[in-house]
């Protein structure tokens, strides 16, 4: 029986494409991202994954969109424990999802299509974060001149850091950053006298 052009699609063929796509991507980096080997791997026919995605800039993004899921920190938090999240969630991007390989090829920007894609994403995903940050900076709790972005920036890097340096993060290594951020970032509690402002230096004399 012949079903026209606006049936319904399967929603259990995506989820074979994008799994198949999220194995590639794990197992054997970026690289082996491409319609081929998804078809390959998943038993879905290139033509049905190309009436889905029609190429493979196309499928890398709903791969990352799949992959990269960072939900937000609770507002109130204290301070460092919003630090404690981002570290938390770097090391589950890093270790869980991207896998080395992945993570790798974004840092030699060997495959142009995946890192573009991944950018996005994870800036889309960390506009949030950033966001809620300044209004930590607004409201007194950081240091006026902490740049939420930069601050983010240094998270994502203490932990690539940490890896390339020593293969993997050391247990006291999110102690040890958290409490070195705090200290950069003059941390104190709202009600502390002068939070978020640090002293003027007196002039030499």
């Amino acid at each position: 029986m012949h079903q026209g052009p606006g049936r319904p699609r399967n929603p259990a063929v995506g989820e074979r494409i994008l799994q198949a796509a999220l194995d590639l991507l794990r197992g054997r980096g970026p690289g082996a991202l491409t319609i081929d080997a998804v078809s390959a791997r998943s038993g879905v026919a290139r033509t049905t994954i190309y009436r889905r995605f029609p190429d493979r800039r196309a499928l890398i993004a709903a791969t990352l969109d799949e992959l990269v899921e960072v939900s937000t920190p609770a507002p109130d938090l204290p301070m460092e424990e919003k630090l404690r999240w981002v570290l938390a969630e770097v090391r589950r991007l890093v270790e869980d999802r991207l896998g080395r390989g992945g993570t790798a090829a974004v840092m030699a920007e060997s495959d142009p299509d995946f890192t573009t894609a991944l950018r996005h994403v994870l800036r889309d995903r960390l506009d949030t974060v950033r966001a809620d940050i300044q209004s930590d900076v607004d409201s007194g709790a950081l240091d006026r001149s902490v740049d939420p972005g930069a601050l983010v920036g240094l998270l994502l890097g203490a932990y690539l850091a940490a890896v390339l340096q020593d293969g993997q993060a050391a247990e006291e290594w999110e102690d040890s950053t958290v409490q070195l951020l705090l200290r950069g970032a003059d941390v104190r509690p709202p009600d502390a006298p002068g939070a978020g402002r640090r002293p003027r230096r007196q002039g030499r004399t």
